[in-house]
């Protein structure tokens, strides 16, 4: 009878350690679902303040675009010097707007949009209070907390594609200082992570260089560029354009074919090649681009494809004086395009001032013992930091403050033939003026 009792007590404390351990699996399983039902629900609700925030630096931008056109207007009236905007009033002069350019800080948009005091220093709020997260109990209060605008920048920089295949850029240096500029140095193809799998190098031997098939899967990459320079002399004659006279060309143009092995060449076949072991094309190689005695074939560009720079690929060119004096300035110009029109690729442009100069005492960054000169009335760089709550986003961007396209569209051509047999002409005139920061 005793026996049978300790089996009936044993079989309900298994019964009890059975319920306990479902229990407890049932606890963690609800646990889990608990934590990941919170975990996906934050997320979404960062994701939110995350884009809300990007949108609020994306006003910051666009606000700055509004600025830059009202200063640009200014000065375009004669208003070149400010004065210092005080008190509370809400009238805003173009003298206030050019002293708040002069004096950019966080605020300069603000204070030119009328969005905040004269004299205030505060961010400026974005559409208000929006209503997110699942609940709809979450508030996001958006603005953008700083907005900077940099007309003074060390370089030009751009993308090229299919749809923008050239970018025809006027070169102004200030103070009149661009005969003192003696190279400029182009980079191209970004460093980035999506780039990196897709290395095509052309093949470059003797001379001769063979490009990829122009398929997506077998083109050249990094992609061939073509870099034009347009310059003339103060006084000059169209006939010049097809000339070059005592080491002197208003006309160059360069074909740059990347390749991933260093390579060196006579200049007897062709022009090209390495100068000394760099990427370096010379004055005199450039004159001879527009010598119709000499084959103009693709200058060798050693890019290495474990380069801890920006861009993939740099080279500098050397730049020849016009034929019949100085290089002005208001006629001194770049042209870059993708002859291919393929990879998608971005490009900066530097100029180098000559002899440790600061070319018209505007010298800008430093670029090893040489000085990379500040490029006038191409670009501005529009700094913006946008908030959702306490999130924040930044976003840079460059905007275009003369037409690199010049009416045309694209360089390359005025008449399309479609593939329908039919043709279209697009061409456009601009009457707009001259315009310096």
């Amino acid at each position: 009878m005793l026996k049978n009792k300790f089996k009936r007590t044993r079989k309900g404390a298994a019964s009890f350690y059975i319920v306990a351990f479902s229990t407890l699996i049932l606890v963690i399983i609800a646990t889990s679902f608990a934590t990941v039902i919170l975990s996906e629900s934050s997320r979404s609700e960062n994701d939110d303040l995350s884009q809300s925030a990007y949108d609020s630096a994306l006003a910051g931008v666009e606000d700055a675009k509004v600025a830059f056109s009202n200063y640009r207007r200014c000065v375009e009236a004669g208003v070149t010097t400010g004065t210092e905007p005080i008190g509370s009033g809400t009238t805003i002069t173009c003298s206030d707007i050019v002293w708040w350019m002069q004096h950019p800080d966080c605020y300069t948009v603000g204070h030119i949009l009328g969005k905040i005091g004269k004299e205030e220093q505060a961010e400026v709020t974005v559409g208000g209070t929006v209503i997110t997260g699942s609940d709809g109990q979450t508030t996001t209060n958006q603005a953008y907390t700083c907005v900077l605008i940099d007309t003074d920048l060390d370089d030009y920089r751009a993308t090229l594609d299919s749809d923008n295949m050239s970018h025809v850029i006027r070169a102004g240096v200030a103070d009149g200082g661009t005969n003192t500029v003696s190279k400029l140095k182009i980079s191209w193809y970004s460093v980035r992570a999506d780039n990196r799998d897709f290395l095509k190098y052309s093949n470059f031997i003797d001379g001769r260089v063979t490009f990829g098939a122009l398929t997506n899967s077998t083109i050249a990459v990094p992609p061939t560029l073509e870099v034009q320079i347009v310059q003339t002399a103060p006084s000059f004659t169209l006939s010049q354009f097809d000339i070059t006279e005592s080491g002197r060309t208003n006309r160059g143009t360069v074909y740059l074919a990347p390749t991933s092995t260093p390579v060196s060449g006579s200049s007897t076949n062709y022009i090209g090649a390495y100068n000394s072991g760099k990427n370096l094309i010379t004055a005199s190689q450039v004159v001879k681009t527009n010598d119709h005695r000499v084959s103009n074939k693709p200058f060798a560009v050693y890019c290495n494809p474990n380069t801890g720079d920006e861009f993939y690929c740099s080279v500098e060119i050397e730049l020849p004086l016009p034929i019949g004096g100085d290089r002005a300035n208001d006629t001194f110009m770049i042209g870059v395009a993708l002859p291919y029109q393929r990879p998608d690729t971005d490009f900066s442009i530097e100029l180098i001032c000559s002899d440790g100069s600061t070319c018209g005492g505007n010298g800008g960054a430093t670029l090893g013992a040489d000085t990379v000169v500040q490029i006038k009335n191409t670009q501005v760089s529009i700094d913006s930091t946008g908030r959702a709550n306490d999130l924040y986003r930044r976003v840079e961007t460059r905007l275009e403050t003369s037409d690199t396209a010049f009416g045309y569209g694209s360089p390359y051509y005025v008449l399309q033939i479609l593939g329908n047999g039919g043709a279209t002409k697009d061409m456009t005139v601009t009457t707009e003026g001259d315009f310096y920061f």
